[in-house]
């Protein structure tokens, strides 16, 4: 076993993944390529009731349009983006940068995706404020336009702790054996995909946390490795 390869239990996971489906009941999840970049970049560490009402407060003030994002005063962005955790005169660039990079691709970023295929989709994607392969496997995920796991960290460090992935010297190692174990349930199915992200995420998020986490109220504990993570 190399040190990303992942442990290799497809039925376990799938229980497990059953076991917390049960327990969390995420909201439905965006689908909009532009609406999931601007969701991810409104704000930095907030609570995601907070980010929620963040996003609704940009989309009713601005709107999910690459002009009306280059186009809008700097102080309907400030006055959204101060709201959404430190540093919000970058989060207005970024902002601002997200409509330039839209309007470079056409304006529909929906399309140009579509139209790009999956490798230049996803090098068009990492040019847009905060995305990395992690971010782009999500918005190919979800909007439909690759069938492939994707995860964020809550997600990757539950896999770990559980025994389903290893973490190795990275966070880029974690992920590549965490997005392993997903594969290995068998097909790709995107909503299972997509209900296997956001349950794991809610599950880092709510119980399986970073630092202090509630074991005794998880319904996997008692099967669960309990791995010790150091990057997550």
């Amino acid at each position: 076993m190399t040190a990303i390869d992942p442990p290799g239990q497809p039925d376990r996971l799938a229980g497990d993944l059953e076991a917390l489906a049960r327990l969390h009941a995420p909201p439905p999840p965006l689908t909009d390529p532009l609406a999931i970049i601007l969701w991810d970049n409104v704000g930095y560490l907030i609570p995601d009731e907070r980010r929620e009402a963040l996003f609704h407060k940009l989309v009713d003030r601005v709107g999910l349009d690459a002009e009306a994002l280059v186009a809008a005063p700097y102080e309907v962005l400030f006055d959204i983006a101060q709201r959404g955790g430190m540093r919000p005169e970058e989060r207005v660039e970024r902002l601002r940068a997200i409509g330039r990079l839209t309007l470079d691709a056409g304006g529909d970023l929906t399309a140009a995706l579509r139209r790009a295929g999956p490798a230049k989709a996803r090098a068009l994607l990492k040019r847009f404020p905060t995305i990395a392969d992690p971010g782009a496997d999500k918005i190919l995920l979800f909007s439909g336009l690759e069938v492939r796991p994707a995860l964020e960290s809550n997600g990757v460090r539950a896999l770990v702790r559980l025994g389903h992935a290893v973490e190795g010297k990275s966070y880029a190692n974690a992920y590549r054996s965490a997005i392993g174990a997903l594969t290995s349930l068998g097909p790709p199915d995107r909503d299972r995909l997509i209900a296997a992200f956001q349950i794991l995420r809610a599950h880092g998020q709510t119980l399986c946390k970073r630092s202090a986490p509630v074991c005794l109220s998880c319904p996997l504990d008692a099967a669960c490795a309990h791995v010790v993570t150091k990057l997550l």
